[in-house]
């Protein structure tokens, strides 16, 4: 006897994809379970990449281009969505996520990239979240949200403070969420990656500044988890089996959290040092 994440019959609105990262992976997972995929993402290819990988597995998918950093495009894409394709049960949201230009100390990072980084990684998920949870209480269909956070929001993010600012902005609107919400049969959860293992961290990391990278302390040991794992958390989050569940925050980065977050940072000193070192 089998106890099977099932998704059969539902539609699940997934924004932000890459087929190597955690947003394509929660699609292939969901079209295992039997659900319908809504792929969202600004690039047309990436969102035709997932829908083929989807509907080689039997699966549905269906595909939309929207701009993120736009909030006339945000506000209009869940009404769009439903129009064209019908109710939606569920929706998550995995866009996100800094550049590599973007790791520098507080006192040096320019308003624009302050707001854009916030647009990205928190404001677009409130304009989603909002017109979905509208949309299932006007027609009084339940609903399931899963919103990425980061163990960045745990306890502080050097070097990429605007990034925590936005994850730890998350996971406090997600519970506020489902504090709101859950009269309306409307879940509301976050899944807290570590670093994970896709092609856009691998090039995150290769167009950091050398003084980024010497800011990290040589000690520090990164811990990767892959997508599908974060994939996994997601998909159940958004199954029947997880109804009493809830406002929580769910932390998946083999254990990454419980020696540090995002790692102690050299001193300025320290790190000016190791990049003349790395010259000589």
């Amino acid at each position: 006897m089998a106890l099977p994440i099932n998704l059969s019959g539902k539609t699940i609105l997934v924004c932000g994809i890459h087929k190597g990262g955690m947003g394509g992976a929660t699609c292939r997972q969901v079209a295992r379970a039997g659900g319908t995929v809504i792929a969202v993402d600004r690039d047309q290819a990436f969102v035709d990449e997932i829908a083929e990988e989807v509907r080689a597995l039997g699966g549905t998918a269906h595909t939309m281009v929207t701009d993120l950093y736009d909030i006339a495009q945000c506000e209009a894409l869940i009404p769009d969505a439903v129009a064209r394709f019908g109710p939606i049960d569920g929706l998550v949201n995995v866009a996100g996520g800094t550049l590599g230009g973007e790791w520098m100390p507080l006192e040096e990072t320019p308003g624009e990239s302050f707001w854009k980084t916030m647009q990205l990684n928190y404001a677009y998920v409130f304009y989603l979240c909002r017109d979905a949870a509208a949309e299932w209480i006007r027609t009084g269909r339940a609903g399931a949200i899963v919103n990425i956070g980061s163990v960045s929001a745990k306890d502080a993010a050097p070097w990429h403070g605007p990034y925590g600012a936005a994850k730890s902005g998350i996971i406090a609107l997600t519970r506020t969420m489902a504090n709101e919400w859950h009269e309306f049969g409307i879940r509301a959860n976050a899944v807290s990656p570590g670093a994970v293992s896709s092609e856009r961290v691998a090039e995150k990391a290769r167009t950091m500044s050398a003084r980024a990278i010497a800011s990290r302390d040589p000690g520090d040991t990164v811990i990767f988890t892959k997508p599908e794992e974060m994939a996994n958390a997601i998909t159940f989050l958004l199954c029947d089996l997880a109804s009493g569940i809830s406002g929580q925050n769910l932390t998946v980065d083999h254990s990454l959290s419980t020696k540090f977050c995002a790692g102690r940072r050299r001193s300025r000193k320290e790190t000016e040092q190791a990049i003349q070192d790395g010259k000589n």
